[in-house]
């Protein structure tokens, strides 16, 4: 096995390394890759820029909330046409979240609070929710509110599969209308389905055996 390059290390998936700058400080930056041979690369370029006598810049990312993304994604989402049906999603999802640290979030969390809405909602109510809040962590990226590491966390729950159709039995009235419409060799077929709920292979199957007079 490989030797490791001594700096390098793991949080979560994401190599991270660490380096001595100019002033002789410690910094601790990430390779947002989960990619060892990233994390190799960019340290000997910090290194070598270092030696160099470059100053090198590292944009640090903050503890933020959700309630603070939240904020910022509203007055970001002011410019869509879909605004006001999207508010009231992110209002949902900032009463469950407002005081949650982004980072905090990952694949199980959000899979609990889709299976937890699934109980009251429809999966077509729940997908949007997480469509918003899959988005809303997108742009907290391109913020520098969160690591790319969380946003890919998210990115992992699966969409359900949406069935939201309902189940509907016709009136006497609208039963006889659809009757009476039908052809001649038509009638037996439709009259056997509305009194027996029998699907169509078996009713073909019984249909063989019937004499239209």
């Amino acid at each position: 096995m490989a030797k490791r390059s001594r700096g390098i290390y793991k949080r979560g998936k994401i190599w991270w390394f660490m380096y001595s700058n100019l002033d002789g400080v410690m910094v601790y930056e990430s390779s947002k890759s989960q990619n060892y041979k990233d994390a190799v690369d960019i340290l000997h370029k910090r290194k070598a820029d270092i030696q160099a006598g470059k100053h090198i810049e590292v944009k640090k990312i903050g503890n933020h909330n959700f309630a603070e993304l939240t904020e910022q994604y509203k007055a970001w989402a002011e410019r869509q046409r879909c605004y006001k049906s999207k508010i009231f999603l992110i209002n949902q999802l900032n009463d469950k979240f407002g005081k949650l640290p982004l980072r905090r979030f990952n694949t199980m969390l959000v899979e609990q609070y889709q299976t937890e809405r699934l109980q009251r909602n429809k999966p077509s109510t729940v997908n949007r929710l997480l469509a918003t809040i899959s988005h809303m962590f997108t742009k907290a990226v391109d913020w520098n509110m969160v690591e790319e590491d969380t946003q890919k966390q998210i990115r992992k729950v699966k969409m359900l599969q949406e069935n939201n159709r309902r189940l509907r039995f016709l009136s006497k009235e609208e039963a006889q209308k659809l009757i009476n419409t039908c052809d001649p060799h038509l009638k037996p077929i439709v009259i056997t389905a509305l009194n027996t709920g029998m699907r169509k292979g078996n009713i073909e199957l019984v249909g063989k055996n019937w004499t239209v007079v």
